[in-house]
């Protein structure tokens, strides 16, 4: 079947202007009902929703947006799934503010003006990796330092780079045209306070969620404090939990009295799906974000079928960090291959002399460390996942606000036109029936939006899977299997 994806998605903004139409008429048939302050408020709510959904749809992309508990590591894995140091991230709560990373050949920095920022807020372009790190984690600590003293709005940062999963479209498997973004949120205790809920629930209801813990605070005493925690960041966000992917961060931090791993995260898979009322067990992925950071962005954010962009000194500082900070790891994993234990022996040799470590190597150690830190599994689940939900997890966020807001401006009008005497009962029923026509548009486009997709998706996954230019690194992660 001949993927048609640009078709759909065409169809789905026809109907979605078809609504908007639909809306535009009756208001302006009835001015008398629209005239009411209660009405004026419920059409500005949708108004202001279609006309975001109108430029989502224009653009769909496919977010990713992680939570999770405060210090958990959720910025160091945005910055390995991205393949660049972008987010900042030092001991204690960095992502305060939050941090969206758009995938764009134009480098750009946006930082939104909020009410009384104690923070320099503006658009700059043309900056390095470095000076996007430095200049958000400026606007994260005078916000940390600034809300000591009172509540602030949180940052709304933008970064606009190359990222990864953009970059190599055979890592999350989506169609061509379908854009990339990751959301950087803060920490549970964070995202709690009240002043920053409304901003950060509209990002996590239009995401897919990330879902970092801790390994080190998934023991008996702190696991239900963070399920209750996480339980209630839900419901306070609205959030989609069966959107969601649960990380165990940290797993290298397990002591050997420890229990074993597999019945550490089977006890927390039924724990979450109790707490949280999943109809399934979820996803828990037992996780090294520090070492996939290191070698990723070792790499950079370009596609494995080419040469790396990332400098010689750059390399090799980010994979001496991971020699220095990921040595427990690597010891673990090759204490029973002497071969591949001396091989690793070289490359730290090679780093301590100042050599160069060239992309034939980089590649064949990116391997090891994609598998060791769950990246390679990772990946894996979200293109399943792309594959099984792809109209839910990029058509239908654009227009969950639209649905929403037309159901409120729906019965509004409803008690309105029961309630209000108007004299001309022609009239009324006139706008009753656009009401139905329109409520039967709304009906048919949210039940057909979710199976008209599902077998084309399953056709352009089965494309990419073969397509010569994904070819090699889709061996590159069968390989992986066999080491």
């Amino acid at each position: 079947m001949e993927l048609n994806i640009v078709s759909k998605l065409e169809n789905n903004r026809k109907l979605l202007q078809e609504l908007g139409n639909s809306v535009s008429i009756l208001v302006n048939s009835s001015p008398d009902i629209f005239d009411d302050p209660g009405i004026k408020s419920c059409l500005e709510g949708f108004l202001n929703a279609y006309e975001e959904a109108v430029q989502r749809l224009e653009n769909p992309s496919f977010r990713i947006a992680t939570i999770g508990t405060t210090s958990s590591g959720k910025s160091t894995i945005v910055n390995a799934l991205i393949g660049r140091k972008i987010a900042p991230i030092e001991a204690g709560e960095m992502s305060g503010g939050v941090l969206s990373l758009k995938h764009s050949q134009e480098r750009k920095l946006l930082i939104a003006e909020t009410e009384d920022a104690a923070w320099e807020t503006g658009e700059w372009t043309g900056l390095s990796d470095d000076d996007l790190y430095q200049r958000i984690r400026t606007v994260m600590h005078s916000y940390h330092d600034a809300r000591k003293k009172r509540e602030y709005v949180a940052p709304q940062v933008t970064a606009y780079v190359p990222l990864l999963p953009a970059c190599d479209s055979y890592l999350l498997g989506l169609p061509e045209g379908i854009g990339v973004e990751l959301i950087d949120l803060p920490g549970l205790k964070s995202v709690q306070d009240r002043t920053n809920l409304a901003t950060i629930q509209q990002q996590v209801n239009k995401a897919f969620s990330l879902v970092a813990l801790d390994y080190m605070q998934v023991d008996d005493d702190h696991r239900k404090r963070l399920l209750e925690e996480l339980k209630k960041v839900v419901e306070y966000l609205q959030g989609r939990t069966d959107s969601m992917i649960f990380i165990l961060n940290r797993v290298d931090q397990r002591g050997a009295d420890d229990l074993p791993l597999e019945v550490r995260i089977h006890k927390l898979r039924e724990e979450i799906k109790e707490v949280l009322s999943l109809p399934e067990l979820p996803d828990v992925l037992p996780f090294n974000a520090r070492l996939l950071y290191y070698a990723q962005c070792a790499w950079g954010a370009g596609g494995f079928n080419e040469p790396s962009k990332v400098d010689r000194q750059t390399r090799l500082k980010f994979v001496q960090a991971m020699f220095q900070d990921c040595a427990g790891v690597i010891k673990f994993n090759t204490k029973e291959n002497k071969d591949l234990k001396y091989w690793f022996r070289d490359i730290e040799d090679q780093i301590e002399d100042n050599q160069t470590i060239d992309d034939e190597t980089m590649r064949k150690l990116f391997r090891y460390c994609l598998k060791w830190s769950g990246g390679r599994e990772l990946w894996e689940r979200f293109r399943l996942r792309v594959q099984e939900s792809f109209a839910e997890l990029v058509i239908l966020p654009a227009l969950v606000d639209v649905f929403e807001n037309y159901s409120t401006l729906s019965q509004f009008l409803d008690v309105l036109i029961q309630t209000r005497q108007i004299y001309n009962q022609q009239q009324v029923e006139k706008e009753r029936d656009n009401l139905a026509k329109i409520r039967h548009v709304l009906h048919e486009n949210i039940n057909n939006i979710g199976g008209e997709f599902k077998a084309e998706i399953e056709d352009i996954i089965g494309g990419l899977k073969t397509n010569p230019r994904q070819a090699e690194f889709k061996r590159m992660f069968e390989k992986s299997d066999r080491l």
